[in-house]
């Protein structure tokens, strides 16, 4: 099973965003953003509303580079399912060339449950931040 998308690159994904040394191209970390969301993406049908997914490992080869504002397809498929961890391979292409491919590992988790360890987290930091002040 497997999902393609397209995504116009904009300006706030560029590489120079993260460092001014940096050229106007599509940066390596708003292209694995591209490649983890296309993936959940892909699995967004099979969850019930209790459930979303969450990446564990992703692994990226970035081989060439693409200008801001050229259309990017990404594809990403399953490899396999091993109870609540799903196996992901991933692609990307602009006009011109594979730009990049890699790999994403996702767990299947409980929304409320993560959301409840995050927000004891905030609550441990705002008491920490107002006790150090």
């Amino acid at each position: 099973m497997f999902i393609e998308k397209k995504i116009e690159t904009k300006p706030e994904m560029a590489a120079s965003r993260f460092h001014r040394n940096s050229p106007q191209v599509l940066s390596s970390p708003s292209l694995v953003t591209l490649m983890q969301t296309t993936c959940a993406d892909l699995m967004a049908p099979f969850l019930d509303s209790s459930e979303m997914v969450v990446s564990v490992r992703i692994e990226m080869n970035h081989f060439a580079s693409a200008p801001i504002g050229s259309t990017i397809l990404v594809k990403a498929e399953i490899l396999k399912i091993e109870g609540d961890k799903v196996y992901f391979h991933i692609d990307a292409h602009d006009e011109f060339e594979r730009i990049a491919a890699g790999f994403n590992d996702m767990y299947i988790i409980n929304e409320e449950r993560f959301e409840k360890g995050v927000k004891k987290k905030i609550d441990s930091l705002t008491t920490m931040r107002v006790r150090s002040a």
